[in-house]
């Protein structure tokens, strides 16, 4: 007798511990079928239990944030009040999930297979909709990766290597101190593109 039959207790752990090996193996790009059939579950599952790939990929690294929710508010913000608005959305949110941000990006950094996972999801889901927003021209990937570079030193100074005053800092005063940059990056002019490495 094969004992009792695996329920929805277990089916979402199943989907869970087959996300982290296909994600471990592929990165994101590791498809809800091959999850699915690694879990021995319907390929439907995953969405009943996750939402989609992008909320299982979120259990996976047990980051419970989408960064497309919390950047939605932003995208309906004056170009000129786009940066203090990002970033009042991102620290408020990312102090309210500290522990579990810090986590994340502890593990993102021994990595290499996380890290690409992470990067490639926040860049697709947070900053490249708020660039392509707000940019004046088409230097969508150099502004991309300039506000990626800020929004990631943010995360390491006040939330990992817990430098101060910064990582005591009220919001508001992190907002007032990194906006001008981060505007500047968005939609201020930006110097001549380098000929390459």
């Amino acid at each position: 007798m094969s004992g009792r039959r695996r329920g929805p207790s277990t089916t979402r752990q199943q989907i869970l511990e087959a996300a982290r090996e296909v994600f471990a193996d592929r990165g994101v790009d590791g498809t809800t079928r091959e999850i699915a059939q690694r879990a021995g579950v319907d390929p439907a599952m995953i969405a009943h239990y996750f939402g989609s790939k992008g909320g299982l990929f979120q259990a996976v690294t047990a980051l419970q944030i989408d960064p497309a929710d919390v950047i939605a508010p932003v995208l309906d913000a004056d170009a000129s009040d786009a940066a203090r608005q990002l970033l009042t959305a991102l620290v408020r949110t990312w102090d309210a999930h500290a522990s579990v941000l810090s986590a994340v990006v502890r593990s993102a950094t021994r990595n290499t297979v996380l890290a690409g996972q992470v990067r490639t999801f926040v860049l697709e889901r947070a900053v490249r909709p708020v660039v392509t927003r707000f940019s004046p021209d088409d230097r969508i990937d150099t502004r991309a990766a300039l506000l990626a570079s800020q929004i990631t030193g943010l995360v390491l100074t006040r939330y990992i290597l817990r430098w101060e005053p910064l990582a005591s800092a009220d919001p508001d005063w992190v907002v007032d101190h990194i906006a001008p940059t981060v505007q500047g990056y968005l939609t201020g002019p930006l110097p001549d593109s380098p000929a390459g490495r």
